[in-house]
């Protein structure tokens, strides 16, 4: 059933429009960090954890700390899902992790390239992690788009985006699906962009009955649509339903317990946004 009511449209719309800037979007030792900006992983299968960013604009004062990043322990080591928005938060993920394993991170996928996203990948890299990401990233990050946004971001992030901040790409780009097995525990990483982002990835993690959605599920928030692919993301949401997962980690928000439900409020809003435009414009 779509949402109900003009005024819902009026609401979303004007929030979404809100969350425009934030979705576009240090030196590598650890700045003093007065604030406090604080992660703590959150357990959602026996071996799957993440951490939550909060539910703002990305700024200097919380470290562009406003998405999620999730994290696998396995026999053999470590997959990271997601990068965190600077460096300085992919460095405190880092210790969080080290709290929970002594395993070695030895990979990080990547969801899609917005700066709340990627802006912590060279930490990763730092250590010998390898990265994943979908094959049309490749386009985004030598792009003037990403360049005037990492520009801007120095500003806006500063002093925790910086000079020092710098675009990574992956070492295996997917064009397609990729299954990875590590320490006897599969990831499934499957294309489905374009869709929130021209470079959107799911990956499933069988065992643990986690999927982490990326910026296609938002929690707590209207999802951020922006240049998106609506018709894309309609249907990369119907894969969901063929995971069967029991545990959805969404780009924003909390995690999701209820994964039909929440998959079908963001499959609603989107319907409703593409009935209330004229069919001129989504073709």
């Amino acid at each position: 059933m779509l949402l109900r009511g003009i005024h819902h449209l009026k609401i979303a719309l004007l929030i979404n429009a809100i969350f425009f800037g934030f979705c576009f979007a240090q030196s590598s030792p650890v700045i003093n960090d007065p604030v406090g900006v604080l992660l703590k992983p959150i357990k959602v299968a026996p071996h799957t954890y993440f951490v939550q960013g909060r539910a703002e604009l990305g700024s200097s004062e919380n470290q562009n700390f406003i998405s999620n990043a999730g994290f696998v322990v396995t026999p053999k080591g470590v997959v990271v899902i997601d990068a965190l928005g600077s460096p300085t938060l992919a460095q405190k993920l880092i210790k969080e992790i080290s709290k929970v394993t002594k395993q070695k991170i030895i990979a990080v996928v990547v969801t899609h390239y917005h700066a709340d996203h990627v802006y912590g990948l060279q930490e990763f890299k730092k250590i010998g992690a390898k990265i994943y990401a979908q094959g049309e990233g490749r386009s985004y990050i030598s792009s003037e788009t990403a360049k005037q946004r990492l520009i801007a971001s120095r500003v806006d992030f500063a002093p925790w985006v910086n000079d020092q901040t710098k675009l990574i790409a992956a070492d295996t780009w997917i064009d397609k699906q990729l299954k990875l097995n590590i320490g006897g525990v599969e990831f499934l990483i499957s294309r489905v962009g374009p869709a929130h982002a021209p470079e959107d990835l799911l990956v499933y993690i069988p065992s643990e009955g986690v999927l982490f959605a990326g910026d296609l599920v938002f929690r707590g928030r209207i999802p951020f649509v922006g240049n998106a692919d609506s018709k894309g993301w309609l249907k990369a949401l119907d894969q969901f339903e063929k995971f069967n997962p029991k545990v959805v980690i969404p780009g924003h928000g909390p995690q999701s317990i209820n994964p039909i439900e929440d998959i079908r409020f963001t499959r609603d809003y989107l319907r409703y946004l593409r009935e209330s435009m004229e069919p001129s414009a989504l073709n």
